[in-house]
């Protein structure tokens, strides 16, 4: 582990020193801002709630629940939204951090990841022309474990 991680150094400090014009350093500055996410992410593998908890933080609070999405929904879901939503101006809005993670997982399974509905994704690292990064995404179909998407240029 010892001598990848060094030779890992190594490579990094030749790529940094190789970037000349601002083309490059643009670039370089993106791979370093990859590789600094993507090692948090691996770091927060190790906790299992990482998602939902992150969900909870950031997405549900920001992420509006409309009369019709709610009309919609099957009565478990309904439930999840009555409990942890208020309704006000003909929308449900986020107000119990506190939900649990059974309902969080309800809730991306049948009212975040719906078909139409735009996300962000982190496409990783381009190579050469392929599509890299964070993009937003359509959801075209949601399976049980995964999300079949198009990127949004």
């Amino acid at each position: 582990m010892k001598k990848a991680y060094l030779e890992c150094l190594k490579k990094l400090r030749i790529f940094r020193k190789s970037l000349a014009d601002n083309i490059d350093k643009k670039r370089g500055k993106l791979y370093f801002t990859w590789l600094k996410d993507k090692t948090e992410k691996v770091i927060n593998e190790k906790d299992e709630n990482y998602i939902y908890t992150d969900v909870i933080n950031y997405t549900l609070p920001n992420y509006v629940i409309t009369q019709y999405t709610f009309n919609k929904s099957n009565k478990a879901i309904k439930n999840i939204i009555k409990k942890n939503y208020s309704f006000k101006e003909n929308k449900y809005t986020f107000n119990n951090p506190k939900i649990s993670f059974d309902n969080v997982k309800l809730l991306m399974r049948y009212v975040l990841f719906k078909r139409g509905n735009i996300i962000w994704i982190d496409f990783g690292f381009n190579i050469g022309n392929e599509f890299g990064g964070m993009h937003p995404a359509v959801i075209l179909k949601n399976f049980d474990n995964d999300l079949f998407v198009v990127p949004i240029i």
